[in-house]
């Protein structure tokens, strides 16, 4: 894989991800102490007892219950020392599909004492330039990330012939959770607003074909237009006009796989006055017109 990730998006990479699970662990001991090490993938640990304080890089960071760090391939840590018993449930995982991932080790060697060789191994650090993720979370949801890091050490533990492949969708879960854990830090707010929300875009999904004005939407989530509009927007990275567009092409694209209508009669099922308009939504969002999609998708069933 090309390593340059300076100009891969979320998004891109999003629909790239394939994890694997090296390691999975329920790690408890009574003292913990670790010498400088690198290592060439990603661990994921979860402080679920216990306090550790820790060097990462040039910080030194003390790790409470709830707290979550991720080291990164390459970047150098060591654990000072601990206080109490200590539980600390974590995985050794990549974020992408590698030909030689069953070869590469735990490592627990400094930098300078690994070879050339073992330096090769060294993943690119995507969940750090791309994702941004930091190498400590604490965040609101945090439970729910243990909750799912515990599915993945016993699915690990019992090795049954499916279990990589719920391993993989349950990391992809944990990946998932810690980004919406940054989102609501940095948004404390949206929290507070999360059911209404929800309630807001399941009326307008449910009345997608129809005008829906503003001043609904916000009665339904008991806001203001100005504060509902600004909230939904940071949920749903949407504007309420943007997301309802977005979801009538959706539902226009069913269509017209599924059913042998006139263009003219999707566009006034999804809501749309005339074909004109419906055609010009069509093709900014998915940058060919329906009838170019409808040209695309028959020859796709047809071969």
């Amino acid at each position: 894989m090309d390593t340059d990730l300076t100009s891969v998006t979320l998004q891109h990479m999003m629909h790239r991800l394939s994890p694997n699970v090296r390691r999975a662990w329920n790690h408890r001991v009574d003292e913990m102490r670790l010498e400088p090490r690198i290592i060439f993938d990603y661990e994921l640990l979860y402080v679920e007892k216990g306090e550790l304080t820790i060097r990462l890089a040039e910080e030194t960071i003390v790790a409470e219950p709830g707290c979550i760090i991720l080291f990164k391939p390459g970047k150098e840590h060591e654990f000072y020392s601990s206080r109490g018993e200590c539980w600390m449930p974590h995985i050794h995982f990549d974020v992408l599909y590698y030909d030689d991932y069953e070869q590469v080790p735990i490592n627990f060697k400094n930098r300078n004492d690994c070879s050339k060789e073992e330096l090769a191994w060294l993943r690119p650090d995507i969940l750090g330039e791309v994702f941004k993720f930091p190498d400590v979370f604490r965040i609101g949801n945090h439970a729910e990330v243990h909750k799912t890091l515990m599915q993945i050490i016993h699915a690990y533990e019992r090795r049954d012939a499916e279990s990589p492949l719920l391993q993989k969708s349950l990391v992809l879960r944990i990946i998932y959770l810690l980004l919406k854990g940054m989102k609501a830090k940095e948004n404390v707010h949206l929290v507070q607003h999360q059911r209404a929300m929800e309630q807001a875009v399941t009326y307008m999904m449910e009345h997608y074909n129809e005008t829906v004005p503003l001043e609904s939407l916000s009665k339904i989530a008991c806001l203001s237009v100005f504060h509902f509009s600004r909230v939904f927007k940071q949920t749903f990275d949407l504007t309420p006009h943007q997301f309802q567009i977005r979801y009538r092409i959706e539902k226009s694209k069913e269509l017209m796989m599924f059913n042998r209508l006139s263009l003219s009669s999707i566009a006034e099922k999804v809501g749309y006055s005339n074909v004109y308009s419906f055609s010009k939504a069509f093709k900014q969002l998915e940058g060919v017109s329906p009838r170019e999609f409808l040209r695309t998708y028959s020859r796709i069933t047809e071969s």
